[in-house]
């Protein structure tokens, strides 16, 4: 059985992964506010050049 990421309780399939509306609303406060964050490396380019044969629709 799967834990809820917040409290570490059993999660419930009704709001999976988390184990009450109460954990998924403070899961979902936590991203809104940028508490979370995914991170890139900076040495990627976020956009590449498109291949040289690629023609604008």
């Amino acid at each position: 059985m799967s834990r809820c990421p917040i409290c570490r309780k059993p999660s419930l399939e009704a709001h999976r992964p988390f184990c009450s509306k109460r954990c998924a609303q403070l899961d979902l406060g936590r991203w809104l506010k940028g508490s979370y964050v995914v991170t890139a490396d900076p040495s990627e380019e976020a956009y590449p050049e498109p291949p040289a044969d690629w023609e604008k629709e």
